[in-house]
């Protein structure tokens, strides 16, 4: 039962840590947009195509 509870105790901790390591990098990058990047790629000119995400689906 100690196990369980240190494991539990010990994945927050880490889950928590992330957490603000992440909000600490929001907080810093401000001024620059997260974007992700666009994974089409037109084979003919390398150039990124236009992403799809959101758009009508099927």
């Amino acid at each position: 039962m100690k196990t369980l509870i240190f494991v539990l105790v010990a994945t927050m901790v880490c889950l928590s840590l992330l957490m603000a390591g992440l909000g600490i990098k929001i907080l810093c990058h401000r001024s620059k947009s997260f974007r992700r990047p666009c994974t089409n790629a037109d084979p003919k000119t390398g150039r990124c195509a236009h992403c799809t995400c959101g758009k009508n689906k099927f």
